[in-house]
């Protein structure tokens, strides 16, 4: 591979790996008003919104409405393989490199061992993806709904008996109807394109540990990489060689700057691989210390963000009650005000970290937070009015949450209902028999 084929390749792994870090945490509020929120909006919706605009002045508005309904019903609106492709180009893309480049080398400069290990860990990764791709995310249906009505018991504040348009069926609490897939899910968590399935009850462990997996390969990956460009660089004797700078003789070991370009010059494959394979690592890490981080809090991704939204809401309740400006009515009209928008929230699309498009986007707006980056990086800027803290009663402690992720409580309460069904049918028949015997 040339120089100049290794740099666009080195650009393109950079690229998606920026690509990925925007699109798993663009819509946090941590982003919100700066450019990685609207490169996310323009790289998940917005593109589907100019390309409406796009057809309707070049067609026509009924033609061009006639054809965007069409491509936004097939490739917007439903489930497609899109990202599951992309997936696999990178993961297979990220292989093919290391292969070509550096796998010979392995017995050079690490344990000949790592030959057999990396494509193990490689195939294990791919079979744990296809795991979360293929799972049942605790999908709803009649022959389970007595199941999650006793395993979630209802909150009264994120979550009330209601009934769920689609269904017709009282709605157990902590499930959501995904406008994606067109099923309700138990303990919904988001809707995930790398696997082109929702995130659930049922699959939220094997979720967990594909992304460890994928946190270790990647870190693993890297570091033969690593070895290997340095075994090859002081086998050549490379790192004690002088170059002539302008400031004179220098070692690549003393400048940063000319140790990069003599890197990026003579092994660009496998040096871009690893800066793609770090930004991986992190952002991978990230998020899977986002997720112990809602397993310890007892929430969903989805539940995160109606947490939120309550807090924000009593926050204003406590502000006007600070101003002596909220009286019985107003405090009823902002708990009727919370109730409409969690319903809103309800019928809303959830992606990695938040509610995405639509009318979520309207109602996040009329509880949106008014600092900047920087103060909600730091915490800074608190308000000055203490609101009423709401329990969350699904939070029993990390530990027997954890438990719960890896061992659904709904399928333990089937279990149970089915051995008191298979009891009381045993009774009965034994009861029949002994009044046959009487007679």
């Amino acid at each position: 591979m040339g120089f100049n084929a290794s740099l666009a390749f080195g650009a393109y792994l950079v690229f998606a790996a920026v690509f990925l870090f925007v699109i798993m945490f663009g819509e946090s509020e941590m982003f919100q008003g700066t450019i990685v929120e609207r490169i996310h909006y323009w790289t998940t919706e917005g593109w589907c919104v100019a390309l409406g605009w796009g057809l309707r002045k070049t067609l026509g508005k009924e033609k061009g409405e006639r054809v965007f309904g069409v491509i936004n019903h097939w490739v917007c609106e439903r489930a497609n393989p899109f990202m599951q492709l992309v997936y696999l180009s990178l993961v297979i893309g990220g292989y093919y490199v290391f292969v070509a480049y550096g796998f010979d080398l392995i017995g050079l400069y690490v344990h000949p061992a790592h030959a057999f290990v990396l494509p193990t860990v490689m195939i294990l990764s791919l079979m744990q993806w296809l795991r979360v791709c293929w799972s049942d995310p605790g999908v709803i249906n009649a022959s389970n709904l007595e199941a999650h009505y006793r395993a979630h018991p209802f909150d009264g504040v994120l979550y009330r008996p209601k009934e769920c348009p689609t269904l017709g069926i009282t709605v157990p609490a902590r499930s959501k109807f995904c406008n994606t897939t067109k099923r309700r899910v138990a303990k919904f968590d988001h809707y995930c394109g790398w696997f082109n399935n929702v995130i659930g009850e049922n699959n939220l462990r094997h979720f967990i540990v594909f992304l460890a997996v994928h946190v270790a390969l990647c870190a693993y990956v890297a570091y033969l990489s690593t070895a290997v460009v340095y075994g090859e660089m002081a086998r050549r004797g490379l790192l004690a060689v002088e170059f002539n700078t302008r400031r004179g003789p220098r070692r690549l070991t003393e400048d940063w700057l000319l140790l990069s370009k003599f890197l990026v010059y003579h092994y660009a494959p496998l040096v871009m691989l690893d800066i793609f394979l770090v930004v991986l690592v992190i952002a991978l890490g990230s998020f899977l210390v986002y997720h112990l981080h809602l397993i310890n809090k007892g929430m969903t991704t989805n539940e995160t963000f109606k947490w939120k939204y309550v807090r924000k809401y009593m926050q204003k309740q406590a502000e006007e009650a600070a101003a002596e400006a909220a009286s019985q009515n107003t405090a009823g009209k902002i708990q009727a005000q919370r109730n409409e928008g969690l319903d809103v929230l309800d019928e809303a699309d959830v992606g990695c970290v938040g509610p995405t498009g639509g009318e979520a986007a309207v109602v996040a707006k009329t509880v949106k937070t008014h600092r900047s980056f920087w103060d909600r990086l730091t915490g800074r800027r608190k308000p000055k009015a203490r609101a009423e803290e709401m329990k969350n009663i699904y939070n029993k402690g990390f530990r027997k949450n954890l438990w719960e992720v890896f061992h659904p409580p709904s399928q333990a309460v089937a279990q149970e209902m089915q051995e008191m069904g298979s009891m009381t049918s045993a009774n009965a028949g034994g009861s029949k028999h002994k009044k046959q015997k009487d007679r």
